[in-house]
């Protein structure tokens, strides 16, 4: 059964169209490197090439857990790979269902999805978030400044710094929370993301209930 949530409940009183959806479709397979966001997005792209096209589009970080005995993630039957998707281009995403990728640690099977409303909380969380640079002070800045010419206005909470490999580069990055943030901006930051690299699983935002954990994800 479906939680209830306050904030969704109060978003619908405002007749605010949805623009971006969460397709999440299962994944079937052993392992996926856990540095996978540029591959994962070359091998999306070999079905879905018009993605290239769609800066707002996004690739989730795929949460599986660490296999322990290497860089990896293992793939269980709870793992999904998601896209952030505008709702006009939701059709032709179902072309992934059935076929097969290799991020790097073994073929995967994408299954089935299930689309999923993006739902406003006052409370947003990035996994990894890269701007054009990865001194914290000048992310932190230029974070700011981005969402001022979003006119976004929420308290932030950088997290551990992060690197991601990506051809003859790294990128480093931070996971970054963001609270006390209005239930229209949040909607408005799901859709369009923060920074650089959405392909990459980077800059986007999902619900969160608490700023209690940021410092140690």
């Amino acid at each position: 059964m479906r939680m209830y949530n306050a904030e969704w409940e109060a978003l619908k009183r405002l007749d605010y169209p949805p623009r971006v959806s969460d397709l999440q479709f299962d994944l079937a397979g052993m392992e996926i490197p856990a540095d996978h966001g540029y591959a994962l997005y070359e091998e999306i792209v070999r079905y879905l090439p018009w993605l290239r096209d769609l800066p707002t589009a996004g690739i989730h970080p795929v949460h599986g857990a660490p296999s322990g005995r290497n860089e990896n993630l293992v793939i269980n039957r709870r793992v999904k790979l998601v896209l952030r998707m505008p709702i006009e281009h939701v059709a032709d995403a179902r072309a992934l269902v059935g076929k097969e990728i290799d991020p790097g640690a073994g073929r995967l099977r994408i299954g089935d999805l299930k689309e999923k409303a993006v739902t406003p909380y006052a409370t947003l969380y990035s996994h990894f978030v890269a701007v054009d640079t990865d001194d914290e002070a000048g992310f932190l800045d230029e974070v700011r400044r981005l969402m001022h010419e979003m006119e976004i206005k929420a308290g932030l909470i950088p997290g551990k710094f992060q690197k991601m490999h990506i051809p003859n580069r790294v990128i480093g990055g931070y996971s970054l929370m963001l609270h006390d943030i209005d239930l229209m901006q949040s909607m408005v930051l799901q859709e369009r993301g923060l920074g650089l690299h959405r392909g990459y699983g980077c800059g986007i935002f999902i619900p969160h209930k608490s700023i209690k954990e940021v410092a140690i994800d």
